[in-house]
């Protein structure tokens, strides 16, 4: 027998010894004494005790394992943390992206009850896998110098495939770090087996014959929870606002993104309901709203 198993089964014993033992002593004390009552309590106390440590074993064990839960999550919900800084150095934009994301994903994550603090720290740490060569990224990419994304479209097979790369290295990265596993499974799901249409739809211009979705899918999971499915929609509303002229589209960015991943059967293994969904898009929408809401314009 297991350790674990064994110490457990001592506790179950000393409690149903010691309930016992006092029950005997109070009913001898009563003068009531009997072998019949002595087997009715044996068997009262045995069934109070293995229901009572059943209960409240299984409440202490859920209550520790969220304490334990929430220390190591708050442990990385730090802007200081060294690999967060690093990102912040190297890659400038993906940062900025991050710390937006992670915004987006927790004020969603809230809204239909989901693991907020979850989504707040895995966003930060999703992309850290872009570290390994953050000038490919386009947000980390000077506008006023010779390095746009166009430039580097040669091969968009191989371009497809550094940015398919970017959430392998991430889980690398993150599990060199430390970091904890549910936030390394998050970072492993946040692009599910989506396909990366940009360069998807440039190949198939050079050469639609040729062409293979599959080179152009990343490699997965699907997101397995709510929080995974968050940061995968918070992560693709955020980007695809940033190009957007105007906040007037958001409502349709948000409905056209959901629609997208739904089409993708990206959101299937994530336990969202249609209840869920609807408040996610409502919650996105304010959200961004916020983040895109038009500035008074001050005279020069």
């Amino acid at each position: 027998m297991e350790k674990p198993y064994k110490s457990g089964l001592y506790i179950v014993s000393l409690i149903f010894l010691f309930s016992f033992g006092l029950s005997l002593l109070g009913v001898y004390f009563a003068g009531v004494l009997s072998t019949k009552v002595a087997l009715f309590l044996f068997i009262a106390t045995l069934f109070s005790s293995a229901i009572s440590v059943t209960i409240l074993g299984g409440f202490f064990t859920s209550l520790v394992s969220y304490l334990i839960h929430l220390k190591r999550l708050y442990r990385y919900d730090n802007l200081s943390n060294s690999l967060l800084l690093k990102l912040s150095q190297d890659a400038p934009g993906t940062y900025h992206h991050s710390i937006l994301v992670a915004n987006m994903a927790a004020e969603a994550a809230k809204e239909i009850g989901a693991d907020s603090l979850l989504c707040r720290v895995a966003s930060y740490f999703h992309d850290v896998g872009k570290l390994k060569n953050p000038g490919f990224f386009i947000e980390n990419q000077n506008p006023y110098l010779q390095n746009t994304l166009e430039a580097k479209l040669n091969s968009p097979q191989k371009n497809a495939q550094i940015l398919i790369d970017h959430v392998k290295e991430g889980v690398k990265i993150a599990k060199g770090a430390h970091l904890p596993k549910e936030v390394i499974n998050i970072i492993a799901q946040h692009h599910g087996d989506s396909t990366c249409v940009y360069f998807y739809d440039v190949a198939k211009k050079r050469d639609y014959k040729n062409t293979k979705k599959s080179e152009f899918k990343y490699e997965g999971p699907k997101p397995q929870s709510k929080e995974a499915a968050i940061l995968m929609l918070a992560d693709c509303l955020e980007a695809s606002a940033r190009v957007k002229e105007g906040y007037k589209d958001i409502k349709s960015l948000v409905e056209n993104t959901f629609l997208d991943k739904m089409k993708e059967k990206q959101l299937d293994f994530s336990s969202l309901s249609n209840k869920d969904i609807f408040r996610l898009k409502k919650a996105f929408v304010d959200t961004l709203e916020s983040m895109l809401h038009p500035r008074i314009e001050y005279p020069k």
